[in-house]
Formats: structure tokens, sequence, C-alpha cells
């Protein structure tokens, strides 16, 4: 099959997951996008204020360290246990990478077609793909979303789970629509999760660790043509935003860890 992954480029989970998955499953023929978004540099404004909010004027500091160190040694391609760019990711795995700064517009649109994909994975991609970018691939257009949909939808959906400390949340991959994390769903897994005894982070690297399982089956389902989907029911949907500050000041107060 033909395989394009379409991720946002962050350092610290996405470029291991893609990888893990052309590594388990290295019978394909993959495709590694770049798309701008929460790990570009050109929307440093948009990221500053968010992240700043999450992790408060002392964590972002640090954070933003860990960022450009990983950054950096992906783009001298230090010897790492794991990739630390999608670019990183895909010369390891000898398969052909990326850089698309609109996925849906006419020239973007034409060089995925060439692709001749039979699917797309999005994995945290940061532009919403309109209908003519989700027909390319024959078999459709797959997301990622660590959330056991129909809840939470939307963004750091993880953040929310422990937020709410409902006892466990998930992973789910569905295809896409033109609606936000509304598509029809493939697989899920859920994952234990409380406020008390799992932090952000752990719960965000513990997502992405399932999504490469989850990718992984999907590929071997495809691959056999056994593809049966179930709905994302609406009226069950809960959606939120990324947390503003006053969220995260809520969630310290209840016993939350972002690190």
């Amino acid at each position: 099959m033909r395989i394009a992954f379409l991720c946002d480029d962050e350092p610290f989970h996405i470029p291991g997951t893609v990888y893990s998955v052309m590594e388990a499953r290295p019978d394909h023929d993959y495709t590694v996008v770049s798309v701008p978004g929460h790990g570009s540099f050109s929307k440093l404004g948009t990221n500053f204020k968010r992240y700043l909010g999450l992790y408060g004027p002392l964590g972002f500091p640090l954070r933003a360290i860990q960022f450009l160190a990983l950054k950096l040694a992906a783009a001298i391609h230090l010897p790492t246990p794991r990739p630390h760019s999608l670019r990183q990711a895909a010369v390891r795995s000898s398969v052909r990478h990326l850089t698309l700064e609109s996925i849906n517009s006419k020239s973007g649109r034409k060089i995925l077609r060439e692709l001749e994909p039979d699917v797309f994975f999005s994995i945290a991609c940061p532009q919403i793909l309109k209908s003519r970018t989700l027909e390319i691939p024959r078999l459709g257009v797959y997301n990622i979303h660590t959330s056991l949909l129909p809840e939470n939808r939307g963004m750091l959906p993880s953040f929310w789970t422990l937020y709410e400390d409902r006892g466990k949340t998930g992973v789910t991959l569905h295809r896409m629509n033109e609606q936000l994390d509304a598509g029809p769903i493939l697989l899920q897994k859920p994952i234990p999760a409380r406020i008390s005894d799992t932090s952000l982070h752990q719960l965000i690297a513990r997502g992405k660790e399932t999504a490469a399982e989850l990718l992984i089956r999907a590929v071997d389902i495809m691959e056999s043509g056994e593809i049966e989907l179930i709905p994302n029911d609406p009226e069950k949907a809960t959606t939120n935003t990324f947390p503003q500050r006053r969220d995260v000041m809520e969630f310290r107060r209840r016993g939350g860890r972002i690190w």
C-alpha cells in the first residue's frame, strides 16, 4: 500500500510514533509529510501564548529549551534512540519526506495526488482537511485522536481527560470528514488515567505509544480490505478548546500535574 502521514512536526512524540509504524510494517510505500503547526516556528506568536499559559512563567522556558535541544539533535542527526523530527524519521526508514505549507491549496493537492496514495494517516495535523483533500486517497483519511470519541473532541484532549478525572481515556482512529473529530471510528483502545497518579506529559506519551499500536493494526486491516467502521455519535459528543490559563490553574488546584 501507499501510505502518507500528515503530521505536525513537533520533536517530542510524533516522529517516534511514525517511525514505529514504518519499522513494524516496512513492506509498504511511505511518505512523511510535515505540515507547519505547533512544532513550527511559523506560528511562534500563537504557540507562545498557548504554551506560556499551559506551562506558566517558570515551566515555559524549560519546555522551550527542551524543544530547541531536540530540534537541534534532529537537525544534526544525532544518533538518539528515537527520531525527533519527521525528516529524521523518514531518513532512518529510507522513505520520502515532504513539507507542505498548505495541504488544501491547489499546489498542495497536486503534490499529494502525485503520490497516488491508498490512505492518509493524520497525527496532530494542524490544518483542517477540506473535501477535495479528503477525497485524494483511495481508502480515505484516518486521524489519531487521543480520547475515546465522541468524548473530548477538539484540542489537547489529554488535558481535559485528566481535568474531568473520569478514570480512563484512550486513543481513537477515525475516518476524517469535514467536521471536527466527527468521522466514523475504525479502532479504539482505552487507557487508565487518574489525575492523582498521571501527569499530562505521561498521558500524552502513553497516548502516542498507543497511537502507534492502532496505526499498525490499521495498516493490517486496510491491507486485508476488511474495514468496518462504527458510528461516532454526535449526541454524545463533547468539544474542548486549547486550555486557558484559568483552566490550568483549576487543573492544578484539583491536584493535576503538567510534568
